[in-house]
């Protein structure tokens, strides 16, 4: 599904259950990006493990390469953890601020040229909770150009949706793995060109 407004950026919604692709099909696009002279800005969470076992997952920052532990099973959280209602993990607060920072930072350099990842927006962030207000930087900031890449769930795309209405000047649906269908939708020419002309 593609769906256009007057102005602003491109937006990108990677949408599947847990386990489908999403932050790999994030890590396919960074490299294909950036081998391209593009931008990355943003965060992706990737999976950790213990042995074979899922415990959480991290944030990891695309600007700096730096990781920090974002969630855990509770019995591997250590520090000031937060539980919010059934949820499965428990969560940083540090990492949260940290991450907030990040995108707001990462919003502030938004325009033609820079592409910005929000891995993911999940139930806490549709709580206006967690990420919430780095992704509402993000989203803001498209007024101006560029573009964003958001990760959901299924039963959050019209949730990502509300939040880049009136923001985004197109926001398009795909599932984990298409990536020469995302490709397309940035319409990496005119990203790049817009780039070039600006040195």
């Amino acid at each position: 599904m593609d769906r256009g407004d007057s102005r602003g950026g491109r937006a990108i919604i990677i949408y599947g259950p847990i386990g489908s692709g999403k932050t790999t099909t994030c890590l396919r696009l960074i490299e294909e990006l950036k081998g391209r002279g593009l931008k990355v800005l943003g965060l992706i969470s990737p999976r950790v493990y213990e042995g074979d076992r899922l415990i959480g997952y991290d944030l990891l920052s695309l600007s700096t390469g730096e990781r920090r532990p974002l969630c855990r099973v509770p019995e591997r959280a250590e520090g000031k953890w937060l539980r919010y209602g059934r949820l499965h993990y428990t969560f940083s607060s540090e990492a949260f601020r940290w991450g907030n920072r990040i995108l707001q930072e990462a919003a502030g350099e938004i325009g033609e040229g820079v592409i910005i990842f929000i891995d993911e927006f999940g139930r806490l962030e549709a709580l206006e909770l967690g990420l919430y207000e780095g992704a509402m930087a993000v989203a803001e900031e498209l007024r101006r150009g560029g573009a964003a890449i958001y990760t959901c769930r299924d039963n959050l795309i019209e949730r990502v949706e509300e939040l880049l209405r009136g923001r985004a000047k197109r926001v398009s649906r795909h599932r984990p793995y298409d990536i020469q269908g995302i490709l397309r939708c940035l319409d990496l020419g005119s990203l790049r060109n817009t780039r070039l002309e600006a040195f």
